[in-house]
């Protein structure tokens, strides 16, 4: 799979924000989709199955990490990486999103190259991953 067939779901509920991240990945050469709140993003994944889902602890509602549990409790997505990307920076925030499933931890602002090469990064650590047993 060639790096622009890949998608990208952002998920974040300022629109600003989502724009702006939706845009760099674009450049960088994703197919991206969006959501800006949890239920959104549980569906949109649901429907859409993205490569990779970008997506926000600070969401109203149901916070990012109720969203990665909910992901990868779901067996259609339960293998699709997720990369927190919040400004929150604490310690105990980024762990909970860790342990919730999320591969990465991104504080915002993060450059757009940077937010691109940790995509290209964590989309190349799981196609190098054997397949599950099924």
């Amino acid at each position: 799979m060639t790096m622009r067939e890949q998608r990208v779901l952002v998920v974040d509920d300022d629109r600003e924000i989502r724009g702006l991240v939706a845009g760099a990945l674009r450049r960088g050469g994703y197919t991206v989709c969006e959501a800006g709140d949890g239920p959104e993003a549980l569906d949109v994944a649901s429907r859409l199955v993205p490569d990779l889902v970008l997506l926000d602890m600070t969401l109203p509602g149901m916070d990012g990490v109720e969203v990665a549990r909910q992901l990868k409790a779901t067996p259609i997505l339960a293998t699709v990486p997720v990369v927190a990307l919040s400004a929150l920076t604490q310690e105990a925030v980024q762990q909970r999103a860790l342990a919730a499933g999320c591969a990465r931890y991104l504080t915002k602002p993060c450059p757009p190259a940077a937010l691109c090469d940790v995509v290209a990064q964590t989309l190349a650590a799981v196609s190098r991953r054997p397949p599950p047993d099924r």
